[in-house]
């Protein structure tokens, strides 16, 4: 028999997955496996934990989007020095203890490794897995931007979202503008990390642009590109706390005040005052404008002219 025969099913014979059940978080965190790919200290963990936070607890919206499942529990596996540490530090107070698991991650090449992890996960059910980070899960002497090697850990992957549990992967852009750096090219290893996953988060953080969520996924009723930014839930915690950034206001130039003199010869067209000399006008004019008539009297005489008995403003004829 062949795979076909084998696997092959017809449409009436695949479940329906209704777009609630698609995401955990609404256009953001997919029940499947998801790519969350950023520049480093972009602040991809404080991400994860904060979208971890907000399943645990069961908030409505997560940067405004719809939190579609509340979770009883969430496992972390992760690869950096110290990150146990500092991710409890970051969801300290905010979960509840036994709601977390945290695990390192150190693949020994072990063709194995992996598959035990799935099982353990299976046993476990978590509402939702997440790596980080991919590059430190990398079995010794592998590179994630050889396609073998991404190939290899999204395979390795697969069963553990297949086995219904969502998983969520952290990830480093490459340096420079490699791929294009759009969003389905973002992760190193680009297209084919992509290829594997069901959605794709974009962290983006720049001195002149700030913090930014783009993400590509399937079934979402629309691509996000947002404006973030994330702060510590209080001056003695590590909690994140992320927000929609406020658009910025849009500065409106005010039309520029004329100058009094401009006001002044504007007027002295319309009053047509009996004084006839610029001394006499601007003795008169003087103090309603605030200046000396020393002052006022050459403004006069470069913009007027008396013809015919009426004040007239200079034309090129008459200047």
């Amino acid at each position: 028999m062949g795979a076909i025969k084998d696997m092959g099913r017809q449409l009436h014979q695949i479940e329906r997955v209704p777009y609630e059940d698609a995401f955990l978080i609404g256009d953001l965190l997919t029940t499947r496996t998801t790519i969350l790919s950023g520049e480093p200290k972009a602040g991809k963990t404080l991400l994860s934990a904060g979208m971890g936070a907000a399943l645990l607890n069961g908030e409505p919206t997560f940067l405004g989007q719809p939190v579609h499942r509340k979770l009883d529990h969430v496992v972390f596996g992760l690869t950096d020095d110290g990150a146990p540490e500092e991710m409890k530090e970051r969801l300290h107070g905010a979960v509840p203890d036994d709601a977390v698991t945290i695990f390192p991650v150190e693949d020994p090449g072990d063709s194995g490794y992996w598959a035990g992890i799935a099982v353990d996960l299976a046993e476990m059910r978590p509402g939702l897995f997440v790596l980080d980070n991919l590059i430190g899960a990398l079995a010794p002497g592998e590179d994630i931007a050889s396609s073998v090697t991404a190939q290899r850990i999204m395979r390795s992957l697969r069963p553990i979202s297949e086995a219904g549990i969502p998983t969520l992967v952290v990830t480093h852009t490459p340096k420079g503008t490699g791929e294009g750096m759009s969003v389905s090219s973002s992760p190193i290893g680009g297209r084919a990390i992509a290829a594997g996953a069901r959605g794709l988060i974009v962290l983006r953080n720049s001195g002149k642009y700030g913090r930014r969520i783009q993400t590509a996924s399937n079934r979402a009723r629309e691509d996000l590109d947002i404006a973030v930014t994330v702060r510590r839930a209080g001056k003695h915690s590590e909690v994140p706390v992320w927000e929609r950034a406020e658009p910025a206001l849009k500065l409106v130039s005010l039309p520029k005040a004329k100058a009094w003199d401009e006001d002044l010869i504007a007027r002295i067209v319309k009053e047509q005052p009996e004084e006839t000399t610029y001394k006499a006008l601007a003795v008169r004019y003087a103090p309603e404008v605030g200046r000396k008539w020393e002052t006022v009297r050459p403004k006069l005489s470069d913009a007027l002219a008396h013809v015919d008995g009426r004040w007239v403003r200079k034309s090129a004829e008459t200047a």
